[in-house]
């Protein structure tokens, strides 16, 4: 699974350099994520925010805003800290992103929705 995910991140960035940390979840525990990011802490709260709709929501350190969300995706940004990005894989996998300030953040959803249908068949 985990040589799945890496490609998948690989490509991931490549179609959008602005993406500059990666995550996968399965229910409320971290499979894979990038070396520059640590979400241990953070992912009970990350992959229940789309269901909850939440106002606020920290990952990182970081505390970013709801932009929109909706059961499956969730859309939160900073004034200057960047966009986090969550996609829900399967019934029990979540695809969490963080790309820069200057990422057009609706965009790097689609990119992240389109990772998150490869890693389907890989996270169960």
């Amino acid at each position: 699974m985990e040589s799945a995910i890496s490609r998948q991140w690989y490509q991931l960035y490549e179609n959008n350099p602005k993406i500059q940390a990666f995550a996968v979840a399965k229910g409320e525990e971290i499979v894979w994520q990038t070396e520059n990011w640590n979400l241990l802490e953070d992912i009970k709260q990350i992959v229940a925010a789309p269901k909850d709709a939440a106002g606020n929501i920290s990952a990182f350190g970081v505390k970013y805003k709801r932009v929109t969300s909706t059961q499956d995706t969730y859309i939160g940004s900073t004034s200057n800290k960047g966009h986090l990005l969550i996609v829900r894989i399967n019934e029990k996998g979540w695809a969490i992103a963080w790309a820069e300030s200057t990422a057009v953040p609706e965009l790097a959803l689609i990119d992240l929705t389109k990772t998150a249908i490869h890693l389907s068949n890989d996270v169960r």
